[in-house]
């Protein structure tokens, strides 16, 4: 499917959503507290899946949840009528996420011995698609999943929200623009800049593997 029919079944899908939504919408911008908490169930799990996918211990993602659904209540008189909700609060809680990752950004690098075996089965594999598609992989997938979280963190914090959007929760390149913020165009250079530092980190582990390996042939 091209990237047109893409954007018009996106955009369909987004007029339907728009259209259920309204009457909660201007009764939540009128005040009725009710109706906003009625739009936050409707997608409540969405947030919370996008910040878990960033977040491991169970209150970090609950706190980040609620400063996302503060930030849309005091957000929503700005709302703009006809537009669907959806995409608003997954931009909010993007940002929001966003701004947590800079805070709490590590320096620290990885190295090849910090590796479990299962993350070092499944690098070698990885290091070859140059990206990791963490849902489709066949194998150990926890030693899939606790490798891409190593990397992951090791990225600037705008590579890891748009590679996660993208290959963990699977978005369209319109919908990863649009939670960040950019032109489609603008979305795809980061995706390619992104994929491209993870196989760099990748092929980093292997040259160490591959210089361990060569000193203990030589008794080192």
């Amino acid at each position: 499917m091209n990237d047109k029919r893409k954007d018009q079944e996106l955009a369909e899908k987004w007029r339907e959503a728009a259209e259920r939504e309204a009457p909660l919408i201007r009764q939540a911008q009128g005040g009725d507290h009710d109706a906003f908490e009625a739009l936050l169930r409707l997608y409540d799990r969405h947030v919370f899946t996008i910040i878990g996918s960033f977040l491991r211990r169970k209150q970090d993602v609950e706190d980040l949840a609620q400063d996302v659904f503060l930030k849309a209540y005091v957000a929503i008189g700005r709302f703009r009528p006809g537009a669907p909700f959806a995409p608003w609060l997954r931009r909010i809680t993007v940002n929001t996420c966003y701004d947590h990752l800079r805070r709490i950004r590590r320096h620290a690098e990885i190295t090849f011995t910090d590796l479990g075996d299962g993350e070092r089965d499944v690098m070698h594999c990885l290091a070859e698609k140059g990206y990791l598609p963490i849902e489709t992989q066949s194998g150990d997938q926890v030693a899939v999943r606790d490798l891409a979280e190593r990397i992951l963190d090791g990225l600037a914090p705008k590579d890891r929200l748009v590679i996660t959007l993208r290959e963990v929760h699977g978005l369209e390149i319109a919908e990863v623009a649009d939670a960040i913020g950019c032109s489609r165009a603008a979305a795809k250079v980061r995706l390619w800049r992104a994929r491209r530092a993870m196989q760099a980190c990748l092929q980093r582990l292997i040259r160490q593997e591959e210089e361990m390996t060569h000193r203990e042939g030589r008794g080192e």
